[in-house]
């Protein structure tokens, strides 16, 4: 079955596969199941993403240590419940996160042991605080996910509800294949369209602004039902204000944002280079990158052009979505701040329902080289593709 998905996953792209999804003679079948929310009733999942941003994250620890990164891979395990009925048609789901396993790239923290220990202990207390972790899920009956929350991490100060931010933005790139609306609670044939998904988002405080349309064309295999999509759209983000890079120019965003206070080994320094949109690409390339993200946000916006592929199975008894793998590519316009020299934005991952005893390996959670780069005594960057 996996070969089957990337198989289709690799001959789909916005252009080729467009005239398909759009055809008018596709047929549709109406089957009608009793429950739009079961794929929520004590079901376990395995989440795998690869993120690669133009505005980089910061992880921190709550002790002043943090880093910042502009490319990172991060698997896990959840459990997710329905917790109580919103109204008729929206639940709020609570997911625990039994594992994880973060994969983190940092542009300066590896040259000295130093630094690279200072990484390692705070990616350590983030797999401490994300282990056991509760998501909680505000869903709706076509297959959206409306909103995400962590619940029980330390909100004490600034520094921490920084902290939660940041990690609240990560979970939810992580979350956002769950989302995949589907026009009728009986429809599971045929093709619509999808506007603004949660897939095609880019982190941000407030909300990524713009327009993206996903097509959707469902065809019959083996006893499933096979989602087919393609989309794109032009999405733009507020920069952040303490961190930002100047648009147009050389220098790299200053470390520690996303609100975090500056950090011991995470000096304010310019220079440097930004991860290359292609995994692996060639080189670590872009130097105009846009910033950190922080906890103020500017007028200036970042406007990016998407394009979407993705293939979703869908368990044609129960009507649940099984699997799905997605590849999100954004580009910089010409209109963006900064211009088209900076960095590209990378969304990809899968989703897979997993049995009640099943526990696949996730790994540690440790520093890796950057997309491209051969660093003595880091594991190298592995594209997602090459894992799924």
């Amino acid at each position: 079955m996996l070969a089957l998905l990337l198989a289709l996953l690799l001959a789909l792209s916005p252009h080729a596969a467009a005239a398909d999804v759009l055809d008018p003679e596709a047929a549709e079948e109406i089957i009608v199941y009793a429950d739009d929310f079961a794929r929520w009733d004590d079901t376990r999942w395995w989440i795998s993403a690869e993120l690669i941003l133009p505005m980089g994250v910061t992880f921190a620890r709550d002790m002043n240590q943090s880093f910042s990164s502009y490319a990172f891979q991060i698997q896990a395990v959840i459990a997710c419940g329905k917790d109580h009925r919103l109204s008729k048609r929206r639940w709020e789901v609570s997911c625990e996160i039994e594992d994880v396993g973060l994969l983190a790239t940092s542009l300066r923290r590896w040259r000295t042991e130093r630094d690279r220990q200072l990484v390692e202990d705070v990616l350590a207390e983030i797999d401490a605080k994300l282990t056991g972790l509760k998501v909680q899920l505000q869903t709706d009956f076509k297959g959206g996910v409306t909103n995400i929350d962590l619940e029980g991490l330390e909100t004490r100060n600034e520094r921490q509800r920084a902290i939660q931010e940041s990690l609240r933005q990560v979970v939810g790139r992580v979350m956002a294949g769950f989302h995949l609306r589907i026009p009728d609670h009986a429809q599971r044939e045929g093709q619509w369209v999808e506007y603004r998904s949660a897939l095609m988002q880019m982190p941000s405080l407030t909300a990524s602004k713009g327009s993206t349309t996903l097509l959707h064309l469902v065809t019959p295999q083996q006893g499933l039902q096979i989602v087919q999509t393609v989309g794109e759209g032009t999405v733009a983000v507020s920069l952040p204000v303490q961190r930002m890079a100047s648009a147009g120019g050389s220098g790299a965003p200053a470390a520690g944002g996303s609100g975090a206070p500056a950090a011991r080994g995470d000096a304010s320094t310019s220079g440097g280079l930004g991860p290359a949109s292609a995994a692996p690409p060639s080189a670590v390339e872009g130097p105009d990158l846009l910033g950190v993200s922080t906890s103020t946000e500017s007028d200036l916006d970042a406007t990016y052009s998407l394009h979407a592929t993705g293939v979703a199975v869908f368990d044609r008894s129960t009507g649940i979505m099984t699997e799905r793998v997605w590849a999100v590519q954004g580009e910089p316009t010409a209109s963006s701040a900064g211009g088209t020299r900076t960095a590209p934005f990378r969304n990809v991952g899968r989703i897979q329902l997993l049995g009640p005893d099943e526990a696949p390996d996730l790994g540690p959670s440790t520093q890796i080289a950057l997309p491209g780069q051969t660093i003595e005594g880091l594991g190298v960057w592995r594209p997602l593709e090459g894992m799924l």
